[in-house]
């Protein structure tokens, strides 16, 4: 079995064990018996530390009685956790990738986004999300309304992160387009940035800024980039979200300082919170009497 640190695979690997063996309602100890393994190391398994054999899996899979699709999801996602060969960039183009984004989050300590154009999904209403589904959706298919409204559910659900008992520094840069960029209605938008505003009064540990328009040299300008610290113990990671799939995984230690060094001068040129809140309440009352 492969004992190596733990990469985003193997990580990734071992959140959706975990999550099948708590659904499976199984004992750390019952899974370890099946693939006859000490509990500790079952455990490493699921801390993303170490990856296993197919047949290991396959084994798991049956105990947790887990349906076919996912069974295909993670037999496909152990296959890459026991690669050797290191990548600089790692595509998740499998089913549930949203889902592994979510695992993330969740394990960070800190977790830092920009987003130029859009508010981001953790700070985001329910017609906000609602109103970006239909948009995407019906960009490249008929949007389904079970689909949609299943996306919705679920960036809802990753939004529990704001009310865990510890929940991670969050800190936020968001582009002035994203405060004027209606979507669906100027309404939507208008309850989206006044539901911005009590999230950032109601948690300390969610600090937003502004990066207005006219920045002239902006560091992260042309997308979206999301950072992932977490305590040490494992590589800290990055995330660049794709039209199609579920996005792009950085972890090598060099790219992953100059993806943090290009957040630094963002947040040094952006506004300051205060000031942000300020500018971000000015853009609502705007919208009120437009609307």
């Amino acid at each position: 079995m492969a004992h190596s640190r733990p990469t985003i695979q193997r990580r990734q690997l071992g959140a959706e064990l975990r999550r099948l063996r708590e659904a499976a309602s199984k004992s750390q100890k019952e899974a370890a018996e099946v693939i006859e393994c000490d509990s500790s190391l079952l455990s490493r398994t699921e801390r993303g530390e170490r990856s296993l054999k197919i047949v290991e899996l396959n084994a798991l899979l049956e105990l947790y009685e887990a349906p076919a699709a996912k069974r295909e999801e993670i037999i496909q996602l152990g296959q890459l956790a026991r690669q050797r060969q290191s990548r600089r960039m790692f595509s998740d183009a499998l089913p549930g990738a949203f889902r592994r984004v979510s695992d993330h989050e969740r394990e960070a300590r800190e977790i830092q986004y920009s987003e130029p154009d859009l508010i981001p999904g953790l700070l985001q209403t329910e017609d906000y999300i609602r109103a970006l589904m239909h948009a995407g959706r019906s960009a490249v298919s008929e949007a389904d309304p079970d689909e949609i409204e299943t996306h919705v559910q679920f960036r809802l659900e990753r939004q529990e992160l704001l009310t865990m008992s510890h929940p991670p520094v969050m800190w936020f840069v968001i582009g002035e387009a994203a405060l004027r960029r209606p979507v669906r209605s100027k309404s939507i938008l208008r309850e989206q940035l006044l539901y911005l505003l009590k999230v950032i009064d109601e948690h300390q540990n969610v600090i937003t800024q502004v990066a207005p328009l006219s920045i002239p040299d902006h560091p992260l300008l042309g997308g979206s980039i999301g950072i992932f610290r977490f305590d040490g113990t494992v590589p800290d990671i990055a995330h660049q979200s794709t039209f199609i799939g579920g996005g792009v995984y950085i972890d090598d230690e060099q790219d992953i300082a100059e993806c943090a060094h290009a957040f630094d001068r963002l947040r040094a040129v952006a506004l300051g919170p205060e000031d942000s809140r300020a500018f971000i309440a000015k853009r609502a009352k705007e919208l009120d009497h437009e609307h």
